[in-house]
């Protein structure tokens, strides 16, 4: 009985059970890169076998948060924080496929220079996937080994700046797997030109002068223009952003989104495109937009009649810089145009019950088909016009108006 029951049996039958020492490769890895960074690198005292598994982790995500002390002494945390990574990335063996760094909200200590060393070991890795979510204090320059890179498809960088020699358009010319790109926090010296067949997903977010595409298999287009930080006029910008042609070049897109001070760019003579492009693969569109702003309104409107298979509209609504509005100007839209034939839902944020808001709701109601839901986000209505809005006729049986 004692010899049956020996401890060598007992270890032996352990180990034959010890399920996380013998997972597969791979699953480890997926195990790994579900835990916080540090806490990864702790399961080097699981076993043996976990010792250094740490350090062929495929997936990599380092955050500035995970390191808070709790003392108050960010300045400790930081040095900590950029120590940890520095160590982790010199001892890392293999590729790594996703790197993503957080340090947004928490102004570090000379992030720009670890950037750029960080850059140069994931550039000799085969990374996939960047995210570079930095501090808005933190700018840094696109690092030249950035070019390298030429296995990534999806890039997300925050507070970058471009300059000179050290374009957009260079990042995306090297990286021709790129299928997405995001630019958050952006400041762009100078015009960006992107050519690109493979790119399908782009937001940009920022101060730029001008956007150029040239990507004929783009599926969505998010662009968030803002203004110089030392004025508050879109003069400049729209004296350097011609909107007319980057439209244009948009007709191939399934997915618009138009928000910030981009919308104030629009030039007057927008209408007058020979041949006018009609948008038929456009089924998603959203607008940042002032209806007290002929030239906004015009733009809009072009966009509804020249997109056939519009599913889905919303409408984010500002009145800064208010001009007198277009008189009747949604009264005076010939009804055989069909504007909405195949709107199915539509959202309108900061709805103020306007006479332009109530007029193109009016329109909307009765001239969509197809239309389910009616979703008004509004500021401090009276119940008065809840009323009213809630009794507006409407084409579509299955219309609703929802009121939050």
């Amino acid at each position: 009985m004692d010899h049956e029951f020996s401890p060598e049996k007992i270890r032996k039958s352990v180990a034959d059970e010890d399920t996380i020492t013998n997972l597969p490769e791979s699953l480890r890895d997926k195990i790994l890169c579900c835990l916080p960074i540090k806490d990864a690198v702790r399961t080097c005292l699981l076993s043996r076998s976990w010792r250094y598994t740490w350090a062929s982790m495929t997936e990599l995500m380092f955050r500035r948060s995970d390191f808070a002390s709790g003392n108050g002494n960010a300045k400790d945390d930081a040095c900590r924080f950029l120590k940890f990574t520095d160590m982790f990335l010199s001892l890392h063996n293999g590729p790594i496929l996703k790197f993503g760094l957080n340090t947004q909200g928490i102004e570090m200590l000379s992030t720009g220079g670890h950037i750029y060393r960080w850059m140069r070991m994931l550039s000799r890795n085969g990374i996939k996937e960047i995210h570079l979510r930095t501090s808005a204090l933190d700018r840094y320059k696109i690092p030249s080994c950035f070019f390298s890179c030429d296995r990534l498809e999806h890039v997300y960088l925050r507070a970058c700046i471009l300059t000179r020699g050290n374009s957009l358009e260079d990042l995306v010319a090297s990286c021709l797997n790129l299928e997405k790109l995001h630019l958050s926090k952006l400041i762009s010296m100078n015009h960006i030109n992107i050519h690109s067949t493979k790119l399908k997903m782009l937001t940009i977010e920022g101060h730029f002068q001008h956007l150029n595409l040239h990507t004929p298999y783009l599926t969505s287009a998010a662009i968030k223009l803002n203004l110089k930080p030392d004025t508050n006029d879109a003069s400049t910008a729209r004296c350097n952003f011609n909107l007319s042609q980057f439209i244009a070049s948009l007709s191939d897109v399934e997915n618009i989104r138009l928000h910030w001070r981009i919308l104030e760019c629009v030039e007057h003579e927008f209408l007058i495109l020979k041949p006018p492009k009609l948008f038929n693969r456009l089924t998603d569109i959203s607008l940042e937009i002032n209806f007290g702003n002929p030239k906004e309104t015009n733009l809009a409107l072009f966009l509804f009649m020249h997109a056939p298979d519009l599913r889905f509209i919303s409408l984010k609504l500002i009145s800064r810089n208010s001009v007198v509005p277009p008189v009747h100007f949604w009264e005076s839209i010939d009804r055989h145009v069909c504007l909405f034939q195949n709107v199915h839902v539509v959202d309108m944020i900061n709805f103020t019950a306007s006479f332009a808001e109530l007029a193109f709701l009016k329109l909307l109601l009765e001239d969509a088909p197809v239309l389910r839901k009616v979703k008004i986000r509004n500021k401090g209505l009276d119940r008065d016009v809840h009323k009213n809005l809630l009794k507006m006729r409407r084409t579509s049986k299955e219309a609703e108006i929802v009121i939050l």
